[in-house]
């Protein structure tokens, strides 16, 4: 028991260095010597373009590493870990997390999903080497305009006919190499064939790259579409089988959906932590200082939420590799939740700061890209849209799914322990993701089956804010009953009725509730009882008070000496420089 204590302790060290040696190499935000201080970022950001000395520190800190799997010879065998490198990145520049990040992992996680062993070890060796990719996927049917993609592919002797254009691609005139969905109308119906190919500048006649198209957010990330006219593929550029597309994608989006918000909460960090300057600088007298109640609640209620995002983001994570069946739900609740909630928890913030809100430069001109910047993170092929449809698949078979895991000691205890896996931060005992089951029905769903046995751990909590947990993790439990109770009948209704739009209301509370069950999963597993905030009730009380007020249940009211009590803790990691999640990363040192 030792030795796997140890070499857990030996793995958290490692990723811990790791991001140390990345935050220190990237440096002080704030220092106004610093090459990558906000000053540079926000300068490069108005010249539509990233920052030049960023893009060589990440070259020589080998971040592609982090997007190839250990056994090709990188860093990357834990998504919460991915995503947990990749904030220090986003907390400086969203664009700069996007273009050299985020873009070749997104291609990558195709190619380790079914790629041939050969196109994986070539993968692998452009991005070691520092090369880049992109991915046109397809977008689904409730997709969005702006990313839309029309590829047909049409088999000609020795390989396939490329034609259509993709409307919007990041890094498009700079990448090494493609991953495109194409129709393939000889595979039938509407089957979409992945393919792999070189980037425009190698790929041969047959591509245009399309004039770059500005956006308000990301300003730094080159968007530009693609136009294919007869553009010649071989046999030997299929990314697994013909018509395989459709499969491949849905193995690959709950790998992508659950990293990719996940990594943006940097991005949210930032912005918190210039309201918090803000608000330090002011006087008693000013609505905006400290001692101003809407300023207080405004700063825990931001912390509060980011921590609720964190919560979820980890288990969708771990849950890739711990029950991948039901990663694909969890990967889309986080999808679907995080934006909204980042979105709104800006805007709050954006109120204490007034007018500065809106400044470009200076000290506060990072809160404003934060909040341009966020909104665009959440576009992509596997968006808003498309991940509230994946929740409503799983309501409807909500009611026939087997029944949650048994507590430990029985027959179910290893799916009960990886269950309790799942909110563990610090846990690097994972096992390999498996691609092939990403796409399989789950057959469960542990995280809302582990919610009652939670709920009644509650209960028998003792302490000053027990009783204030006690009362939301009931509300929440309510919440699960009725939402039961409405997919239920929901599941009962004729053969052939069309569903009722308050299908998508069901979505909004099941994204919710499961975000309720990760917080309370992450204070009752998550960290040994004497070890800090996590350990406490005030955090996980306060976590579903937001919760439950946004499930319309205003009854629950959060405990006002637990708001002093994250205050005093939001202000202590802004002091020490330590990250708003469930980390406490110290940040620039």
């Amino acid at each position: 028991m030792t030795t796997v204590v140890n070499r857990a302790e030996a793995a958290e060290r490692a990723v811990q260095e790791r991001i140390a040696r990345l935050e220190h190499d990237l440096g002080d935000l704030d220092d106004p010597g610093n090459p990558l201080g906000a000053d540079h970022f926000l300068a490069a950001d108005g010249r539509q373009r990233l920052l030049p000395a960023a893009e060589r520190l990440l070259d020589d800190f080998g971040l592609n590493a982090e997007f190839v799997p250990r056994e090709l010879g990188g860093r990357l065998d834990r998504l919460d870990v991915l995503a947990r490198v990749l904030r220090a990145v986003f907390r400086r520049d969203a664009a700069l997390g996007l273009a050299h990040g985020m873009t070749s992992y997104l291609a990558a996680a195709t190619v380790w999903a079914d790629g041939t062993g050969q196109q994986r070890r070539q993968t692998a060796e452009l991005l070691l080497s520092g090369g880049r990719m992109a991915g046109a996927y397809p977008e689904p049917a409730p997709g969005n305009d702006f990313l839309h993609n029309r590829l047909t592919a049409v088999r000609e002797p020795g390989g396939y006919r490329l034609d259509g254009r993709k409307e919007a691609l990041n890094n498009a005139a700079r990448v090494d190499s493609l991953v495109v969905f194409a129709h393939t109308p000889e595979a039938g119906g509407d089957a979409q064939t992945a393919f792999l190919l070189p980037g425009p500048g190698a790929a041969g006649p047959g591509i245009t790259v399309l004039p770059r198209r500005r956006t308000s957010g990301i300003r730094g990330c080159v968007v530009q579409g693609l136009e294919f006219t007869g553009h010649r593929l071989g046999a030997d550029r299929l990314l697994g089988p013909e018509g395989g597309g459709g499969l491949l994608a849905e193995r690959v989006f709950p790998i992508t959906r659950s990293t990719g918000p996940s990594m943006a909460l940097g991005c949210a960090d930032t912005a918190l932590r210039t309201t918090v300057a803000f608000a330090r600088a002011h006087r008693s007298r000013s609505r905006a200082s400290l001692h101003s109640a809407r300023t207080r609640f405004a700063l825990v209620d931001a912390f509060t939420d980011l921590l609720v995002c964190d919560c979820l983001s980890l288990v969708a994570t771990r849950a890739a590799h711990l029950l991948p069946r039901e990663s694909r739900t969890l990967s889309a609740a986080v999808k679907y939740l995080l934006p909204t909630i980042l979105t709104e928890m800006v805007y709050d913030l954006s109120i204490v700061l007034g007018a500065e809100s809106y400044a470009t430069t200076g000290s506060y001109g990072l809160f404003q890209k934060a909040a341009r910047d966020l909104p665009m993170i959440g576009l992509g092929s596997a968006g808003t849209a498309a991940s509230r449809s994946a929740i409503v698949e799983h309501l409807l078979r909500l009611p026939e799914l087997a029944a949650p895991p048994e507590p430990a000691g029985s027959a179910g205890a290893p799916l009960a322990e990886a269950c309790a896996r799942l909110f563990r931060p610090h846990d690097p005992d994972l096992p390999p993701l498996r691609p092939e089951e990403l796409a399989l029905p789950a057959g469960g769903d542990s995280l809302l089956g582990s919610l009652p046995a939670t709920v009644r751990r509650v209960r028998a909590a003792h302490g000053e804010f027990a009783g204030a947990l006690g009362e939301a993790a009931d509300a929440l439990a309510t919440e699960l009953r009725l939402l039961r109770e409405d997919c239920a009948r929901l599941a009962e209704r004729p053969p052939g009725q069309d569903l009722s739009p308050r299908v998508y209301a069901l979505a909004d509370r099941y994204a919710l509730i499961v975000a309720g069950a990760a917080c309370l999963g992450v204070w009752r597993h998550g960290a040994p009882r004497d070890s800090g905030l996590l350990a406490e009730p005030a955090w996980a009380a306060l976590a579903l008070s937001r919760i439950v007020g946004r499930l319309d249940r205003s009854a629950v009211r959060a405990p006002e000496s637990g708001t002093e009590h994250l205050l005093a803790e939001v202000l202590d990691r802004f002091d020490d420089a330590r990250s708003y999640d469930l980390y406490a990363t110290p940040i620039g040192r």
